[in-house]
């Protein structure tokens, strides 16, 4: 088989290895959990310039659902608070500190608080719900497109490389050819039903809240109700 039929073939996994790449980060980026890749485009305008948040704060995960993010410089905080709020405004942002070890200026033992940025995913309410699920599948469709022009694209290109190559050769191409394109577009699925899944399971989570809130509110007005009644059978008159 040609070099260059090789190569083309190569090129084509690329490109569809691309594709699922892209849809898997921008999905990142409708948030559900607290995922890293959605920090990763905020940058942070400190003495008129843009640096990255990774670049100018320490970050970590404090669960599933939130991160903590430390400016290196405490002064800056206002700033990375701005930040974040033009690259997600859906984000909950509250203030926080935490107590850690350190050592005074004579460098004995001491202990400091450290102001934090808490950053919250959005609760999937109702109507987050439908944002999140139209928005996935528009990026679902618009992947889907791209791979099949992808893969038209690239049945174009082999035809003229494909000229005087053996029978054998022609059906062994593809066998390669259809099974990358099975693979890619199975992985795509997998990533699509993902997401899919865990907003689901985002939209469950606050529905089943709603209902413990609501059990929580029925009871203590019944037990309200109860002890007027039992109040009332306390009275003068009742005796």
């Amino acid at each position: 088989m040609k070099r260059a039929i090789l190569r083309e073939y190569d090129q084509y996994g690329e490109d569809l290895s691309g594709h699922c790449a892209r849809f898997s980060y921008r999905l990142m980026n409708l948030c559900v959990k607290a995922e890293e890749v959605s920090l990763l485009p905020i940058e942070i305008l400190i003495e008129d310039e843009l640096v990255k948040l990774e670049e100018c704060c320490v970050i970590a995960k404090k669960d599933e659902y939130s991160f903590m993010v430390v400016p290196n410089f405490e002064e800056d905080l206002p700033k990375v608070c701005q930040g974040v709020l033009f690259e997600h405004p859906e984000f909950k942002q509250d203030i926080e500190a935490m107590t850690v070890d350190s050592v005074d200026e004579e460098g004995k033992p001491t202990q400091r608080k450290v102001p934090y940025l808490l950053l919250t995913m959005p609760k999937v309410n109702n109507e987050r719900y439908k944002v999140l699920k139209d928005g996935v599948k528009a990026l679902y469709n618009e992947c889907k497109a791209v791979m099949e022009l992808t893969n038209t694209k690239a049945d174009m290109k082999f035809a003229p490389l494909l000229v005087g190559e053996s029978e054998e050769d022609l059906e062994k191409l593809k066998k390669l050819r259809d099974k990358l394109n099975a693979d890619w577009t199975e992985h795509r699925e997998q990533i699509y039903h993902e997401k899919l899944q865990e907003i689901e399971d985002a939209h469950n989570m606050w529905m089943a809240d709603r209902v413990e809130e609501t059990l929580d509110r029925f009871e203590k007005e019944e037990g309200l109700n109860d002890d007027a009644a039992r109040t009332m059978k306390l009275s003068p008159e009742d005796e």
